[in-house]
């Protein structure tokens, strides 16, 4: 599956269909997929797509942008650190090095006991 495809499967709020090459959202039922591009180059435009709207009709998003929402959708609906740091190596593994995202969520201390994390 492409790599950010892959990043956003494993967050909780995903769920991947892994046979159409998508992943989509359980709370809102958008469907997140690749643009076909013209070349074997990565790029991180993504195509998305919601409940009633046809096929062809999708609007494309950046990828990036779309990653980092999400991760930080998934933080506020109380996924661990642990588990969003994993995401971020799936994510480096699958792009073929560091990313973006690639320095690990950390959390100090005194905001831990802030916020319950």
């Amino acid at each position: 599956m492409y790599p950010l495809l892959e990043f956003l499967s494993t967050l909780p709020q995903f769920h991947a269909d892994r046979a159409r090459s998508e992943v989509v959202h359980i709370g809102t039922g958008c469907t997140l997929s690749r643009r076909d591009s013209c070349g074997p180059e990565v790029d991180s435009v993504l195509l998305a797509r919601w409940p009633g709207q046809p096929l062809g009709d999708a609007s494309t998003i950046d990828g990036l942008d779309a990653v980092n929402f999400y991760m930080r959708e998934a933080r506020s609906m109380g996924a661990e650190i642990g588990l969003l740091n994993r995401a971020i190596g799936v994510l480096d593994r699958s792009m073929g090095g560091e990313t973006l995202f690639s320095k690990p969520i950390y959390v100090s201390p005194a905001r831990a006991t802030q916020d319950g994390s």
